[in-house]
């Protein structure tokens, strides 16, 4: 928005320039009162053609043909960005209108390479793009998004974004940018999880110091995922199965507090209840097994596969 306002202002000043010039130039040349004079200027340039107002010399036509040919195709660039600019804002107040009523979305900052991969894999409805060039918020538009023009490190951009319903912020930008995302979504939602992906390995302890909740480096995962390979196939094999799989596997983490404390796995019985299973149990730094008998203690890390229509209500 703000490129569109600067190339507005940039264009308006271009037409009124040429009409000031022109408006002198007759009166120089030709003389006449400067009414006559802007009057000829304007309909030389609109190309409206009502005729001439006075008797003209020879240095008045030399002034109107340049008008036609340099003032002409200046108004009606000048036109041409009118009406993107009102169409754009008929555009953005459409979207901004539709997000207003989105809840527990994610906000993707960053429409590149990453970022479209990331959306793929997030429900379209729940979506809101944010990026700073007007390109690619026009293309996450086109793929079905919902996307505005702004910068993510801004207050108002993830204000119209709706920062206080999302559930995360997901940051594939620069790390310097990424950062300031952060800080001031957290500012505005403390409560929203942060996730962002790392460009360099370098900033990584920079990213954790913003109080990031989810950082993700590609190169880091990508090696690991290397060794994983190469040590453990079948746990490999299993993790790609449970993410690329047809039938969605969701893999939610839970801590243990109020009524869950003191009881075991038997009595909570999630299975039958939620048809999601414990896998592992973390407690004191330690991974556990779980078993039906096992009971489970305040801040122990429960982690559960469910299936993707699967509903986890744990009080």
């Amino acid at each position: 928005m703000k490129s569109l306002r600067s190339q507005i202002f940039r264009v308006a000043a271009l037409l009124l320039a040429i009409i000031v010039a022109g408006t002198l130039a007759y009166r120089i040349v030709e003389g006449w009162p400067w009414f006559d004079c802007l009057y000829m200027t304007v309909i030389t340039i609109t190309t409206t053609g009502y005729g001439e107002v006075r008797p003209i010399g020879l240095g008045g036509r030399a002034i109107s043909m340049l008008l036609m040919f340099v003032g002409v195709g200046i108004f009606l660039y000048s036109v041409n960005i009118f009406m993107t600019a009102i169409v754009d804002i008929r555009l953005d107040r459409r979207w901004e209108s539709m997000i207003e009523k989105m809840k527990d979305h994610f906000i993707l900052c960053g429409y590149g390479v990453m970022g479209r991969e990331i959306a793929k894999e997030l429900p379209a409805e729940y979506v809101v793009v944010v990026d700073s060039d007007m390109n690619k918020v026009n293309t996450a538009r086109e793929d079905g998004y919902a996307a505005i023009h702004g910068d993510a490190t801004d207050e108002v951009t993830l204000d119209k974004a709706g920062i206080l319903r999302a559930k995360a912020l997901i940051c594939c930008m620069s790390d310097a940018s990424n950062a300031f995302a952060v800080l001031t979504a957290k500012e505005l939602n403390p409560s929203v999880t942060t996730i962002a992906v790392l460009r360099s390995p370098d900033a990584e302890k920079k990213m954790l110091r913003v109080g990031v909740d989810v950082l993700l480096s590609p190169y880091r995962d990508a090696a690991r995922k290397i060794m994983s390979i190469v040590s453990d196939r079948v746990t490999a094999e299993f993790i790609e199965t449970v993410m690329s799989g047809t039938k969605s596997l969701n893999l939610e983490k839970v801590i243990v507090k109020g009524a869950m404390a003191g009881k075991s796995l038997r009595e909570l019985d999630l299975r039958k209840k939620t048809g999601c299973i414990v896998v592992a149990i973390v407690r004191g730094g330690d991974v556990l097994l779980p078993e039906a008998e096992t009971v489970l203690e305040k801040g122990d890390i429960l982690y559960i596969l469910c299936s993707g229509n699967a509903k986890l209500e744990i009080v």
